[in-house]
């Protein structure tokens, strides 16, 4: 496909001004895709105090459910690098600023509500830097990845809003869609601490999906079976296989 031909160009082209990326030893990465009602949801507070809560709506909901958390380089013995650029840990929009290039960061911003809270600093001082990308290479990696589980199953997804959706036909859409992902995801429910006690029920808060590193570029290759991960099965909390969809309606 020529977007992969576009995107591995990308990767290898240093962006100018830029510092040499660390070169970190590490296994796999871990693409985590957030449900963002459910997030919003989990404390009160983050409704008011972040943007990417406060700026939640249906529309923004049916054009991307899954919205980028992260791309994580890992490790299968657990022991992930992080920080590998020396930042310290201060509150996310103290990190310093990305340097990215304009088409890159309107991609962000369709995919990474969140970083209009600072999460796109937080996420590569934290764990972009240990990946031996560039700022631009990692985020138009991370993105492009975000977009494609979204044409996979984002549409499912955002179907079920509001009720309960089986993990068998999500992954049963994966294979229709995208069957190169099936058993590269898994699903990660959560019961929020919500004060709204109808909201308190196992909602999906998280999909997670693997992939291989490809050794030429360090950037994420193949989709990998989440056994490979060292994970030992697709659903991480959701009671009898099903999840409930949170709303942003209220």
């Amino acid at each position: 496909m020529q977007w992969k031909g576009w995107l591995a160009a990308l990767l290898l082209t240093p962006l100018a001004g830029c510092a040499e990326p660390a070169r970190v030893d590490y296994d796999y990465y871990l693409l985590a895709l957030a449900v963002a009602p459910a997030f919003c949801e989990d404390a009160p507070q983050r409704k008011q105090g972040y943007a990417q809560c406060r700026a939640l709506s249906e529309a923004g909901f049916i054009a991307m459910p899954l919205t980028l958390h992260g791309l994580w380089p890992n490790r299968l013995d657990r022991k992930h690098p992080a920080w590998c650029g020396g930042e310290t840990r201060g509150a996310f929009c103290s990190l310093p600023p990305l340097r990215l290039p304009a088409a890159t960061r309107a991609q962000l911003a369709r995919t990474m509500p969140a970083a209009a809270d600072c999460l796109d600093r937080y996420q590569w001082a934290k764990h972009g830097s240990c990946s031996g990308l560039d700022e631009a290479g990692y985020f138009a990696a991370s993105a492009a990845l975000a977009e494609r589980v979204n044409r996979a199953i984002g549409g499912e997804i955002a179907r079920h809003s509001g009720r309960e959706v089986s993990l068998a036909l999500l992954r049963e859409t994966l294979a229709k869609a995208d069957p190169a992902l099936k058993d590269a995801v898994s699903f990660d429910c959560r019961t929020p601490r919500t004060p709204d006690p109808a909201k308190r029920r196992p909602m999906l808060r998280e999909v997670r999906i693997y992939f291989e590193r490809d050794p030429a570029t360090g950037a994420p290759g193949q989709p990998i079976a989440y056994t490979r991960a060292g994970v030992r099965h697709y659903n991480s909390g959701c009671p009898q296989g099903r999840a409930y969809i949170d709303t942003p309606l209220d």
